[in-house]
């Protein structure tokens, strides 16, 4: 996560969804990947996002981890990129796991990307789905209970199920 981008129309994405899985009892953490100079502009980007730093304090709630790199994800992590090895460990200690994507080669047709990344989180064990639109996320857990519960408050809260990419979950 860039400063440069701080309060940009993703940001208010990312709080919708930390809004949404704090209404279903989460509390919500977040690994920003910061790159670059922030300035002290760190509490500020936490106050916006709805969520608190992980390792912040020890926490007895289910928590739902946000991991928001500067580009997405992809097979090895990098500064700009977290692996699906990283989404699936942080899964031993969080219910889910979301991240903001958007590592998409101009070239491949996103859904189909999509779809294969979902392929490399189940071929781990997981279960994940995407919403799909100009700022994408994957959502992931270790069973399905926790992604149904959101995709049905995600409906109720009026989000298209043809924006919710489950792949073959």
């Amino acid at each position: 996560m860039k400063q440069k981008y701080l309060g940009d129309s993703y940001d208010l994405v990312k709080r919708f969804f930390c809004i949404a899985l704090a209404t279903l009892g989460y509390e919500v953490v977040i690994d920003p990947m910061f790159t670059g100079e922030w300035n002290g502009k760190e509490e500020t980007f936490y106050r916006l996002i709805g969520a608190r730093p992980l390792g912040d304090s020890p926490n007895s709630r289910r928590t739902a981890l946000f991991i928001d790199p500067d580009t997405g994800v992809r097979e090895v992590a990098g500064k700009r990129h977290v692996s699906f090895d990283r989404i699936v460990a942080e899964l031993q200690n969080h219910a889910l796991v979301f991240v903001f994507d958007q590592s998409f080669s101009y070239q491949a047709k996103p859904e189909v990307v999509m779809c294969e990344k979902l392929a490399a989180i189940r071929n781990r064990g997981c279960h994940g789905f995407y919403y799909d639109s100009h700022a994408r996320f994957l959502f992931v857990s270790r069973g399905t209970e926790n992604l149904n519960m959101l995709v049905r408050r995600l409906s109720e809260l009026g989000i298209p199920h043809s924006r919710l990419l489950q792949g073959n979950t």
